[in-house]
C-alpha cells in the first residue's frame, strides 16, 4: 500500500513539474511576443515623431535658406537643438541639424570623369595629419571610389581586397555612407571615431561652406594649425555671422593662386544645401535614432522645398 502511494506521489510530482515547465515556456514565448509587439509599435511611433521633426526642420531651413545669397552659419536658428519635447501619448523627441557641407566631402576625391582629384587628395591627406591619423588612408579611399581598377601610388584595388578572408571588391563608385571607411583593411573604429565628425558622403558638386567648416577642416584648407584646439574661439566668432568670410579666407592664404586652386578643386563658399537631421525618440523605455539626409532645393517662382534624400535608423 505504501509503495503504491509512493508511486502515485512521484507521478503527481512529475506531472506538476511538466506542467510548470510548459507554463514557463508559454509565459516566456508570450513575453517575447509582447516585447516584439511593443518594439514594433514603439518604432512606428518613433518614426512618426521623426517625421514631425523632419517637417519642422524643413520649415526652419526654408526660412533660413530662402534669403538670397546670405551666408548660412551656426549662429542662425537652424543650428539650435530641438527639444527635448514631450509629445502626449507618443514619447519624447529631440533633434539636431548638422550642416554636412561644413565637412570634407569624401566623394570630392574623384572628379566628374571618375579619376582621382589631386587637390582633394592633398586636402584629405592634410586633414588626416591634422587629426593625427596616417595620411596613407587618403589614396586607399581614393582607389576605393575611383572608376578604374589600377592601384594608385599608395592605394589598393581588387588584388588587395580579394586576398582578404573573406574577400570582397572595391565598388569603384562614390560612397553613400562614411561607414565605408571601415571596409579599408586596418581602418578601425578608433580612427573612424576621430575622423567621422569631419567628413561626409555627398554628391561631388557639394562645395565646402567656410562658415560651418569644422576647425580641423579649416586648418587643413589653410595648411596651418590655428583652430583645432581653439573651438570655443571659433564658435564665438560665429555667434552672429559667417566666419571666416570667403574674401577674408582668401586674403589669409599665402597667395591668391592657392585659394583659386582650392576653389576649383573643392569649391569654397558661404552657403549650403545638404544637412543631416539626427532625431532621437524615447518611446517608453526604447530609444530610437533616425538620421535623415536633407537637400534644400530652390524652386522659383514657388517656395523652396526640402527633399529627404536618405533615411537611416538605429534602435
Amino acid at each position: 500500500m505504501s509503495r503504491a502511494r509512493g508511486v502515485a506521489l512521484m507521478t503527481a510530482l512529475i506531472v506538476v513539474a511538466i506542467a510548470t515547465a510548459i507554463a514557463a515556456a508559454i509565459f516566456f514565448d508570450t513575453g517575447l511576443v509582447l516585447r516584439r509587439s511593443e518594439g514594433t509599435s514603439g518604432q512606428g511611433r518613433a518614426l512618426l515623431l521623426a517625421g514631425g521633426a523632419e517637417a519642422l526642420a524643413a520649415r526652419i531651413l526654408g526660412e533660413e535658406l530662402d534669403t538670397g545669397n546670405a551666408p548660412i552659419h551656426p549662429g542662425q536658428r537652424w543650428a539650435n537643438p530641438l527639444g527635448p519635447i514631450e509629445v502626449e501619448d507618443a514619447g519624447v523627441l529631440q533633434g539636431q541639424l548638422i550642416d554636412l557641407q561644413g565637412r570634407f566631402n569624401l566623394n570630392s576625391l574623384i572628379d566628374k570623369d571618375g579619376r582621382i582629384d589631386p587637390v582633394a587628395l592633398e586636402i584629405f591627406e592634410r586633414l588626416l595629419r591634422v587629426l593625427e591619423l596616417e595620411p596613407a588612408w587618403a589614396p586607399k579611399l581614393a582607389d576605393w571610389i575611383d572608376a578604374d581598377d589600377l592601384p594608385s601610388n599608395g592605394g589598393a584595388e581588387d588584388d588587395t581586397y580579394t586576398a582578404l578572408r573573406p574577400g570582397y571588391r572595391p565598388p569603384n563608385r562614390p560612397v553613400t555612407s562614411i561607414s565605408e571607411l571601415l571596409l579599408l583593411p586596418g581602418f578601425d573604429m578608433a580612427r573612424f571615431a576621430r575622423l567621422a565628425p569631419h567628413v561626409a558622403a555627398l554628391p561631388r558638386d557639394a562645395s565646402i561652406n567656410l562658415c560651418t567648416a569644422t576647425p580641423a577642416l579649416l586648418d587643413a584648407l589653410a595648411d596651418e594649425r590655428q583652430w583645432l584646439g581653439a573651438e570655443d574661439d571659433l564658435a564665438r566668432n560665429r555667434e552672429r555671422d559667417c566666419f571666416p568670410r570667403r574674401d577674408a579666407f582668401k586674403a589669409a592664404l599665402s597667395t591668391p593662386e592657392a585659394f583659386e586652386r582650392l576653389d576649383r578643386g573643392l569649391g569654397l563658399g558661404e552657403r549650403s544645401r545638404y544637412f543631416q537631421l539626427q532625431t532621437t525618440s524615447l518611446v517608453g523605455t526604447a530609444r530610437f535614432s533616425l538620421y535623415s539626409l536633407l537637400r534644400y532645393e530652390p524652386a522659383p517662382p514657388g517656395p523652396p522645398r526640402l527633399r529627404v534624400m536618405l533615411r537611416r535608423t538605429t534602435p
